[in-house]
């Protein structure tokens, strides 16, 4: 017997509801029938969070919070001991495969995100026949609790105890991932909409970075070109600077998030283009669209440019880039390592100094563009230490050759920077060698030592002080985190995919499972009382791994007589069931118990 919740005129009511089974030509049929009417809900409400949660809970224990529940207390209690008749000649009670229960999660943040209105307009719209959001939905909750390739995925539907789609045809799947690259841009400006009412959106800083994902492919993709042969399209995927150190062809992805670390939006470039050149047009095509307040765009050096700035300032926002100290003028190195005005703490282990300066620049249009920023410098001795151990080798072949120039080598790279070539004595002006002598630079040389440990940042926020600037910069550690848990978790690579619109439409169903996993994780760290705040740890919550291994093996065994044994109850579960503020007390639940369960979770997180 449990508690429901009905409307009856817009008014909600509650009632108790028995399921009973019984058979049909041999097959067992699941019913239901109301034992008693309650009441009106807001009759018996105290006011206080989850009451409804907490009646069913109560009645369940025997001592439920309302007396008119009382006399039904009897009969539930006939029900702790249920008697289930095994036929051993039948297979399927004897045998039982485990189905996943633990997809209701994402299934119920599927359409609290507003996925599922957004294509359901779109076949509408474009009078497609195959099931559109089912497959969509099984996508991107696959690909969030156990991925695999888009054909396993499908062949794997049946492993959920109630069905994500009615497709009988796995060539949908292609279809699906057209229609899905056709609504990239309206699904990533949904979500966001959505994200405020789920958890809360913050917007006062939006972090960019880059990285690129590897396909086990030899060539790249060759660009479209017109009867004049110009480019109209290029090739997506291209040869370029991987961060895997591969050498097959790569794609680009500009990542937007939010100081919470939720993901903002997404796009996708070919793999030869640099860094630099992607934040301007990942802004025009999402961001910039985007109903936010004034924001703050939080970039590393390699984003850093005069048109960047610009085109940031033009739509009104703000910046705090970081700034290559080495590219730097020679007056600008010197102010870094010249010591007046730098405050450091009491161990000596942090030092920093800032200035506000007028300059201009130019936008991507030739434009002059009049700016003032605040430039921040500080020294870490953590960054220090970790820069002379990565330069550890380096360095002592630098010093090698400045104790013995003759055994320098034709060298590229790093070191070539540092070397000079000279025939004539700096001090009589003789001529020494018919051919160019060899040495370091021992000015350069000092100064990229002197120069370990600093970092610079550049930011249009002059109000703001040296720590909030340096505390919103250490904010980019969570977009590092994001790119780890898709291409680890969410085994966004290597793509297998070939097309632009399915490539495009596997990292969209990616950033909606990252979002998924992330907003979850928000959950548990506000339950556990944890603040994100400047280079935050996530595995102080629950990691990406722990979340999908939690859910994964949260499961349900078909028994006779129409009843299921849900699976042991484990520590991690608990722990994200209690942040979400779901129920776990299912104790040999029917089909109908199960559910109702499902609606409460996309009840609760809608």
């Amino acid at each position: 017997m449990h508690i429901e919740c009905f409307k009856l005129n817009g008014v909600d009511y509650l009632r108790l509801a028995e399921s009973y089974s019984i058979q049909e030509n041999g097959v067992t049929r699941q019913k239901k029938r109301v034992v008693a009417n309650i009441g009106p809900l807001k009759r018996f409400d105290d006011g206080n969070s989850d009451f409804l949660a907490r009646l069913r809970k109560s009645f369940r224990e025997g001592n439920p919070l309302i007396p008119e529940l009382t006399p039904y207390i009897q009969k539930t209690s006939k029900h702790d001991f249920v008697n289930i008749t095994f036929n051993r000649t039948d297979e399927n009670h004897c045998h039982s495969d485990s189905k996943n229960v633990g997809f209701f999660i994402f299934d119920a943040l599927f359409d609290a995100l507003g996925l599922s209105d957004v294509l359901r307009l779109h076949k509408s719209r474009a009078s497609l026949t195959y099931d559109l959001t089912g497959l969509a939905r099984l996508l991107t909750i696959s690909r969030a609790l156990k991925p695999a390739s888009k054909i396993s995925t499908y062949q794997d539907k049946e492993s959920y105890l109630l069905p994500l789609t009615d497709s009988n045809d796995w060539h949908d799947i292609y279809a699906c991932l057209d229609d899905l690259d056709k609504k990239s841009g309206a699904l990533q400006k949904r979500m966001n909409l959505k994200i405020d009412g789920i958890i809360g959106r913050s917007t006062e800083v939006a972090y960019y970075d880059v990285t690129n994902y590897f396909f086990e492919i030899e060539e790249s993709d060759p660009d479209k070109v017109d009867e004049a042969g110009e480019v109209i399209e290029k090739g997506i995927r291209k040869n370029g600077v991987s961060k895997e150190k591969r050498r097959t062809p790569i794609v680009q992805m500009g990542l937007f998030i939010d100081d919470k670390g939720i993901p903002i939006a997404y796009h996708l470039f070919p793999g030869n283009t640099l860094d630099q050149a992607t934040l301007r047009p990942a802004l025009k095509k999402t961001v910039d669209n985007y109903e936010f307040d004034r924001l703050i765009v939080v970039a590393d050096r390699g984003l850093t440019s005069d048109k960047n700035i610009a085109h940031v300032l033009g739509q009104g926002n703000g910046y705090v880039f970081s700034k290559s100290i080495k590219k730097c003028k020679k007056a600008e190195r010197q102010w870094v390592l010249n010591q007046e005005g730098y405050e450091s703490n009491d161990q000596g282990t942090f030092k920093c100094k800032s200035k506000i300066v007028s300059r201009k620049i130019k936008d991507e249009n030739g434009q002059t563009v009049e700016v003032q920023e605040k430039v921040v410098c500080y020294w870490s001795k953590k960054f220090y230490e970790r820069e002379r151990h990565e330069n550890e080798s380096f360095l002592e072949t630098l010093q090698m050759y400045i104790d013995n120039p003759a055994a320098i080598k034709s060298e590229k790279g790093k070191l070539k920077q540092f070397i000079i070539e000279y025939n004539v004595d700096e001090e009589t002006g003789e001529i020494l060698a018919p051919k160019k002598v060899q040495r370091i630079n021992l000015e350069k040389a000092m100064e990229y030592c002197e120069l370990m440990g600093y970092y610079m940042i550049v930011s249009s926020e002059v109000v703001k002080s040296e720590e909030e600037i340096i505390e919103a910069y250490r904010g980019l550690t969570r977009i590092e985190d994001a790119f780890r848990i898709t291409k680890s978790d969410l085994k966004a690579r290597p793509v297998f995919v070939q097309t632009p619109k399915h490539i495009n439409a596997h990292f969209l169903l990616c950033f909606i499972a990252l979002t998924m996993i992330r907003l979850v994780q928000c959950k548990i760290l506000a339950y556990q009382g944890k603040k994100i705040s400047g280079a935050f740890n996530w595995e102080e919550g629950l990691s990406a791994a722990r979340i999908q291994k939690a859910l994964q093996g949260f499961t349900a065994d078909a028994l006779p007589q129409g009843y299921y044994r849900i699976s042991k109850r484990m520590e991690d579960l608990d722990l994200i069931l209690k942040a979400l503020g779901i129920d776990h007390d299912l104790r040999l639940p029917t089909l109908s118990d199960i559910k109702q369960y499902r609606f409460q979770i996309r009840k609760k997180l809608g």
